[in-house]
């Protein structure tokens, strides 16, 4: 009786190891493949669409606006927009941050700025004031609240000024 326990033992002990014999196999053979080919279209995220950062954040889509920064998106680099009202229909390059609070994107201005943006005072104070010209309170607050204090008063709007475009003027 011992002699015919012994074979389905061992049949069952391979069924129990084979399946994670194969998968530390392919895990092993998967890992080496990174190491020899890194830049594999199987090991590196694709490349977002041109615009598709700018796009994130006018939608105010949180979650992609997270996913393309942590895939190399930087939050401090200026992007390239265009939008008819905002633009004058002209390509501008703008910060994220000031293009979100111009399309009056609530949640994304505190995503930005806890994930590396800044601006400089001139910047900020233009983003406030227009956060406040938009009745943004709560984004005007938080970039008040986000680096040194900004004193001083707001820059004149001409009237029918796009506002991404009196955000981005210096001085």
């Amino acid at each position: 009786m011992t002699q015919t326990a012994r074979p389905r033992e061992r049949v069952i002990a391979w069924l129990i190891a084979l399946p994670a014999i194969v998968t530390a196999t392919a895990v092993t053979a998967v890992e080496i493949g990174r190491v020899v080919h890194p830049n594999s279209a199987l090991f590196v995220m694709p490349a977002a669409a041109p615009g598709a950062f700018a796009d994130a954040i006018a939608a105010q889509d949180a979650l992609t606006t997270y996913e393309l920064i942590r895939a190399g998106q930087d939050p401090r680099a200026p992007i390239p927009v265009r939008d008819p009202i905002l633009t004058g229909g002209r390509s501008v390059d703008v910060l994220p941050v000031l293009w979100a609070v111009a399309t009056e994107s609530n949640q994304i201005v505190p995503l930005l700025l806890s994930l590396g943006a800044d601006l400089d005072r001139d910047a900020r104070l233009r983003a406030i004031c227009l956060a406040r010209q938009l009745g943004n309170d709560e984004v005007a607050l938080v970039l008040e609240h986000h680096g040194e204090r900004v004193g001083g008063t707001c820059p004149n709007r001409r009237p029918n000024e796009p506002a991404v475009l009196w955000l981005t003027q210096s001085g």
